[in-house]
């Protein structure tokens, strides 16, 4: 059996109380090679292309829900088409400076203090407190940030560490960030621009916006490296609410493993639906929008045949709240197409004198899986 503690590796990042953060690869090394075995010739996932496609919209929608930002995928296709049309300037810019953030990164531009800067400038452009404006230095901020631990105001908060030292702890930063490494998979390159993740909110730089900014930068070590298929970390965080609670551990006992652990997890669970999904489409014999890929997304989310009203409570949860008939309708195309299958009615309405349905995925559709390679998800 491993020993958990004497198989720590120390990593070059301090805390504030002169020890360095550790990680157990030898744990991981299971979910490291289920990753490797699950990837390997799935082609279609690893090409640039395949990032960006995931990346406008889905990862732009991700990025902002896991701030709690519940833009529908079909408002971040219009605000990008034509900013001009959404009058909501606080909404209509949360979302166009994630896009202009996500086409900066894919510029392959050096990570360091500058490029970072350039970064934020474009995350928080019109976004940020006018009095936290006023409290930034040329590059970080200058005064103490607290940060809400379940949005709660009445509770214990956390913070970043003191502003004096951050220009000390970012240079320690970007010197792990521009390491070179003899990794031997990508999901080596996955782990460590987990870590990087995980240390820039570790320090807390600015006043608002480290969480997104932290997981862009994540994505552009990733695209540098040319590790297309890990972006789309953002997206799995959603469905799991430990987010938060798994970072304040590792924080609190200077050990990375478990939020290495569940990142890996989740983002195998959105390999995992990619995957599904790709040979659902192609056997659907249609073009899919946006739309059908996030309502098969949540699907698969929620493991196993579900009624109309689960996917509709599952789909408000996420975005601007709709009426279950309005919601139906998004699901309508994917049963006409056969990715969807009817599996019977039930006596409780759904809305009007239509019975609630029992759904699942068609697996009829599903001939040409390797459903062996799927263990995460119930379908």
């Amino acid at each position: 059996m491993l020993n958990f503690n004497t198989s720590k590796e120390p990593l070059p990042l301090k805390t504030t109380t002169g020890r360095l953060f550790t990680i157990n690869r030898e744990y991981l090394q299971d979910l490291v090679t289920e990753l490797e075995d699950f990837l390997r010739d799935e082609d279609f996932m690893n090409s640039r292309t395949f990032s960006k496609k995931v990346m406008f919209t889905h990862e732009i929608k991700a990025n902002n829900t896991v701030e709690g930002i519940n833009d529908s995928v079909s408002l971040i296709e219009k605000v990008i088409e034509n900013a001009k049309t959404v009058s909501d300037a606080g909404l209509r810019n949360r979302i166009i400076n994630l896009y202009n953030g996500y086409k900066y990164i894919l510029n392959g531009y050096e990570i360091n203090d500058k490029t970072v800067a350039d970064l934020y400038q474009i995350l928080s452009k019109d976004l940020l407190d006018p009095r936290d404006e006023i409290r930034m230095g040329p590059k970080y901020r200058t005064a103490p940030v607290y940060i809400l631990i379940n949005g709660r105001l009445d509770g214990v908060m956390d913070y970043g560490i003191d502003a004096k030292d951050i220009d000390e702890y970012m240079n320690v930063f970007f010197e792990y960030v521009n390491k070179d490494n003899d990794f031997s998979s990508a999901t080596d390159y996955f782990i460590k621009s987990q870590i990087m993740h995980f240390y820039f909110v570790y320090i807390h730089p600015y006043f608002d916006m480290n969480g997104r900014t932290s997981r862009t930068i994540a994505m552009w070590y990733l695209l540098n490296h040319e590790i297309y298929p890990y972006i789309i970390f953002n997206r799995g965080i959603n469905f799991d609410v430990s987010y938060d609670k798994v970072i304040r551990e590792c924080k609190n006992w200077y050990e990375l493993t478990k939020f290495i652990k569940y990142m890996l997890i989740t983002v195998k669970k959105e390999l995992e639906k990619e995957y599904v999904m790709h040979y659902l489409r192609v056997a659907s014999g249609r073009k899919w929008q946006t739309v059908d890929y996030q309502t098969i997304e949540y699907i698969l989310a929620m493991k196993g045949d579900i009624t109309v009203l689960d996917y509709a409570r599952m789909y408000n949860r996420f975005n601007d709240k709709k009426r279950t008939k309005e919601i139906f309708a998004t699901l309508e195309p994917l049963i006409q197409d056969g990715t969807i299958k009817v599996v019977r009615e039930t006596k409780k309405m759904m809305f009007g004198d239509e019975h609630n349905l029992v759904l699942g995925i068609n697996k009829e559709q599903l001939r040409d899986v390797n459903l062996e390679k799927v263990k995460r998800l119930v379908l």
